[in-house]
């Protein structure tokens, strides 16, 4: 019979003896108790994470919502992209400002498209390729920026929107209804 022996200098434990098929066993056993303990803290449904909290939208609003606006102050800038001579700032998670930056000394913010969820734009050839929270949507403007229209959307292709909490999403995302969509984190 194999018989193999351990020497553990840890935890008190002096001496493990093994044998080539208790192994399996106890290494299984092990999983199996990790594994009980990890689900068991999962459906811990009393558990509600404490900092942020996900706005959602149906899809059909959140397809519906994306409009042209009147301009409006800049609360949590993102990414800028620079189109002719107009700027595109990203507002995390509500949309697109639009600046005309035609004079840099006296730049001038011209509109904003409401985008709920977006974080990412690129423009080419007058179309605004943006995220809508879990899509990817084409959005013809015309050289003034005085009307946009979705031209193209491609669903569900990106992730859902991560909460800024590291290992806050799983709550919310488990419970989340088929019909539903997280298009940004607000801090409660």
């Amino acid at each position: 019979m194999l018989l193999v022996q351990l020497k553990l200098k840890f935890i008190g434990i002096k001496e493990l003896i093994v044998t080539h098929k208790t192994l399996p066993v106890r290494i299984l056993l092990i999983a199996l108790l990790l594994s009980s303990v990890v689900n068991m803290a999962f459906q811990n449904q009393s558990y509600r994470p404490a900092n942020f909290e996900p706005i959602f939208m149906t899809r059909a609003e959140m397809e519906a919502s994306v409009t042209l606006l009147g301009p409006r102050a800049i609360e949590t800038p993102g990414k800028i992209w620079i189109y002719n001579n107009y700027i595109l700032l990203v507002e995390e998670f509500r949309g697109i400002h639009i600046i005309d930056n035609s004079n840099p000394n006296n730049s001038e913010s011209i509109a904003f498209i409401r985008v709920d969820g977006c974080v990412d734009i690129a423009m080419s050839d007058d179309i605004i390729f943006a995220n809508n929270a879990i899509d990817m949507i084409g959005i013809r403007a015309n050289s003034t920026f005085n009307n946009v229209e979705v031209i193209s959307r491609n669903r569900n292709i990106l992730p859902m929107l991560t909460s800024p909490e590291p290992f806050n999403d799983w709550y919310f995302i488990n419970q989340l209804p088929d019909d539903m969509i997280i298009v940004r984190w607000i801090p409660i």
